[in-house]
């Protein structure tokens, strides 16, 4: 086995947001392996670019999307000549066929980590989907391996049509020395415009469709008798954005749901939480629900995708049906009006996690299957 030596892998991630995938290869970097030396390519210059030259991580912008670039493939396989990459490690599915096709002829190993489904893409064009299908079937050839991030990424590969000598299953974890119970932040109240008001839900997550974040907002509409000063946190952004504040907004919802933004201090802001919800209507995995139970907050996902692996029903968190307002506010109902059960359950969602879902064992197992091509 190749261990005498500096290992050489470039990253390809055509966003620079901070959402799932962004934050997976950041923790991947950090916690590596000194073995490896990693390199990055994205698209755009953006939030997660502030994150890697905090931290001296080497990046290079070289633009992969909208349109197909030929250029960027030239680019992109010129650096992997004049750096002496040995693994490219691609982070979605543009960057799989931009990867791919770089390393073609360059005896450079391959993979992917399956973030998200393609199946899972429900604001993309039937068309433009099928499409993304049908690219991702041929170029899987070229593929040396892909890791799944759940069972759930692992059986829509499947679906695909792709052998299961190329997938292996490596859930997501959580840096624990930054997600753990703190203290209540108090001036965070008034920042984020919560003041006195009591409970306090959150969400984290892009504004998409399939993150489900109107049938939270609905469910919430439900709970506004018995619970007048109840307040939630969006957190995040995307495409939807204005539409779900207009939706809140109309549904007599302004003062109830609170939409920040993105958050850098969001460690600091699980700890205002009663509770943190899920609603996706499909998850891929959940990495914010493993921060939340590393904070210690009790919570609420939705029965469908990646939340199925690692949560158990009222032992360490609630599962319901996607897409079902009427369901999640009776959970939430539930989980408000029985503190003592909501705090056991935080308890054993702690516990969980700092078992068996911390960040360094996510990295050595990636680690793991960078050197299985050396040997």
């Amino acid at each position: 086995m190749k261990k005498s030596s500096e290992i050489r892998v470039l990253h390809l991630i055509d966003s620079s947001g901070v959402a799932g995938g962004e934050r997976y290869l950041f923790d991947l970097i950090r916690h590596s392996d000194p073995l490896f030396d990693h390199h990055i390519i994205l698209s755009t210059d953006g939030p997660f670019v502030g994150m890697l030259k905090e931290h001296n991580c080497r990046y290079t912008l070289i633009d992969m999307e909208p349109k197909f670039s030929v250029d960027s493939i030239r680019r992109i396989r010129k650096y992997i000549r004049e750096n002496k990459i040995e693994i490219v490690h691609t982070h979605s599915y543009r960057c799989n066929l931009y990867g791919r096709l770089a390393c073609l002829f360059m005896g450079v190993v391959n993979l992917a980590t399956a973030h998200v489904s393609l199946y899972d893409y429900l604001d993309t064009p039937p068309l433009v989907r099928r499409i993304y299908l049908i690219v991702e079937r041929i170029t899987s050839l070229m593929a040396s391996k892909y890791i799944c991030i759940s069972a759930a990424m692992r059986d829509d590969l499947r679906r695909m049509g792709i052998s299961d000598e190329k997938l292996v299953v490596i859930h997501n974890g959580v840096d624990l020395d930054a997600f753990y119970p703190r203290a209540l932040d108090t001036v965070l109240f008034d920042e984020l415009g919560i003041g006195d008001n009591r409970p306090v839900i959150g969400t984290v997550g892009r504004m998409v469709t399939e993150k489900g974040q109107v049938h939270l907002i609905d469910a919430l509409r439900r709970l506004g008798a018995r619970w007048p000063r109840l307040r939630c946190l969006f957190i995040g952004t995307g495409p939807l954005l204005e539409e779900l504040k207009k939706y809140a907004k109309t549904s007599g919802l302004a003062e109830t749901c609170i939409f920040p933004g993105v958050r850098a201090d969001i460690a600091n802001i699980y700890s205002l939480m009663d509770i943190f919800v899920l609603p996706s209507i499909r998850e891929p995995f959940g990495l914010v629900l493993l921060e939340a139970m590393a904070s210690r907050v009790p919570i609420i996902a939705t029965a469908s995708g990646g939340p199925l692996e690692f949560i158990r029903p009222y032992y360490n968190g609630i599962l319901v049906s996607p897409a079902n307002p009427g369901e999640l506010s009776s959970q939430i109902e539930f989980l408000l009006s029985q503190p003592v059960q909501s705090s056991e359950m935080a308890q054993r969602g702690y516990e969980s996690v700092k078992e068996k879902y911390g960040i360094k064992n996510t990295v050595s197992q990636v680690c793991d299957v960078y050197l299985s091509f050396f040997k």
